[in-house]
């Protein structure tokens, strides 16, 4: 299969690659940076965008009512009193479902030591595309690649899906190739591009001589490419080509390693993390964005915000169990955030608007976790941190995303990468605030 029949049949089926398409343009890696070669043993870095704008005051920075009649309620779905805390000092929202009604306590008492929140993150917008930006490349300025790309063009640029996509921020700037799926059988066509049936090994569209000989034309072809080009840039330009039509066998190694059964309960992002762990084991993978929508709830905020939060911390649960099913437990990161927060009380159709104020919660490897940072005061405006704790501080600064990014990079070990010098976060020395 040709890149040409490639891309057109991951377009039907729902699954899109972007190309690096910028060979040799300044800031990419196709301008000279030496190809990865040895297989990547380092951490799945998942990012978990709960798109539209979260309520952090109906999850990790609690704020209840005075009364059930109160007019000034922050939330009413709860009391201030009944406001939970964890042994390591965690706050969080007594919330659950008509099943499972102290749902948020059992997932905070039970991950308790894992997790860092930290509260009060100053989005300085409450736009959805510059806020999405800001939260996953940690800049509001347009241009800039999601974390996930960076992380997946340092360790994994010749991966097959490096850089896998289920939605939310995901710009790379043509640092690394993008691949968009959220249909498992589209991947499964892909990797089996020979076979009628992706499922059946014997629907062969070609016997064992006729597909050994289109190999074999296709390597010597390659060959005489390379040798006739003397440009490192070119040759690398050769190699992708050649790595788009004959990446279908690292999408063989993905069907090795997904469940036999899919998560049907209604939680997509419980799927996306089958798939992206999956892909991770395969050795296809670094870095992933799982998407799960729905938290814009400008209307009737309680009653259709709080069961998609409750599907967020469905999903996190999920992937611990996933990542010891897939046996690498401990070895991911993740970090879950959103466009920006809900306002502090409710407008005339009981929901919530926008709200430059949010949280952002972290937790796996290299993570020190039963820990919060940064605050808010009780209408949920921003308290001012103390640099050398990341407590409330009236003479410190805001806490702000490019401080969280600061640390994703310094944590995956690309803040000195060559790729960074095209992507500053511009933060003063006297910031850089230790939150890891």
């Amino acid at each position: 299969m040709d890149r040409r029949q490639f891309l057109s049949l991951a377009s039907l089926a729902g699954l899109a690659v972007a190309s690096t398409d910028a060979f040799g343009r300044p800031g990419t890696l196709g301008a000279g940076k030496t190809p990865i070669s040895e297989a990547y043993k380092g951490p799945l870095y998942i990012m978990v965008n709960t798109g539209g704008g979260w309520d952090p005051t109906s999850l990790c920075d609690p704020k209840g009512s005075a009364s059930p009649d109160d007019p000034d309620a922050m939330n009413r779905s709860y009391l201030t009193k009944d406001i939970g805390v964890t042994p390591s000092g965690i706050r969080y929202a007594p919330l659950g479902d008509m099943d499972r009604p102290n749902y948020f306590r059992d997932f905070f008492e039970k991950h308790d030591k894992e997790l860092l929140i930290l509260n009060g993150v100053d989005m300085a917008t409450n736009g959805h595309d510059t806020g999405n930006r800001h939260t996953w490349s940690g800049r509001l300025a347009e241009g800039y690649p999601s974390f996930a790309a960076l992380v997946a063009a340092v360790y994994g640029r010749d991966l097959a899906m490096s850089y896998l996509s289920f939605g939310g921020y995901d710009e790379t700037q043509g640092q690394v190739a993008r691949t968009r799926s959220g249909n498992t059988q589209a991947l499964a066509r892909i990797a089996y591009p020979d076979r009628a049936n992706p499922d059946d090994e014997m629907s062969q569209f070609h016997s064992t001589y006729a597909a050994k000989a289109i190999l074999d034309a296709q390597n010597a072809r390659k060959d005489r490419l390379l040798a006739r080009e003397q440009l490192p840039r070119v040759q690398r330009a050769v190699g992708v080509m050649y790595a788009s039509r004959t990446g279908s066998n690292e999408l063989k190694k993905l069907q090795q390693f997904l469940p036999e059964m899919l998560d049907n309960s209604g939680n997509g992002l419980l799927r996306q993390i089958q798939v992206a762990m999956a892909a991770y084991r395969a050795g296809i993978t670094v870095a992933v964005n799982l998407d799960i929508g729905g938290f814009d709830t400008h209307g009737q905020h309680d009653a259709n915000h709080i069961p998609r939060l409750l599907q967020v911390l469905e999903g996190l649960n999920f992937i611990g169990e996933e990542a010891e099913r897939q046996k690498i437990s401990g070895n991911y990161v993740c970090m879950v955030g959103s466009d920006f927060g809900r306002t502090p009380g409710y407008n005339d159709t009981d929901g919530k608007d926008h709200w430059a104020v949010t949280s952002v919660i972290a937790f796996g490897k290299g993570i020190k976790g039963g820990r919060v940072l940064g605050g808010t005061d009780d209408r949920h405006n921003v308290l001012t941190v103390n640099t050398k704790t990341v407590t409330p501080d009236e003479k410190g600064i805001r806490l702000e995303p490019k401080h969280i990014h600061q640390n994703l990079r310094r944590l995956a070990g690309i803040d000195k990468d060559e790729l960074m010098n095209f992507y500053p976060l511009a933060i003063p020395a006297e910031e850089d605030l230790k939150l890891f």
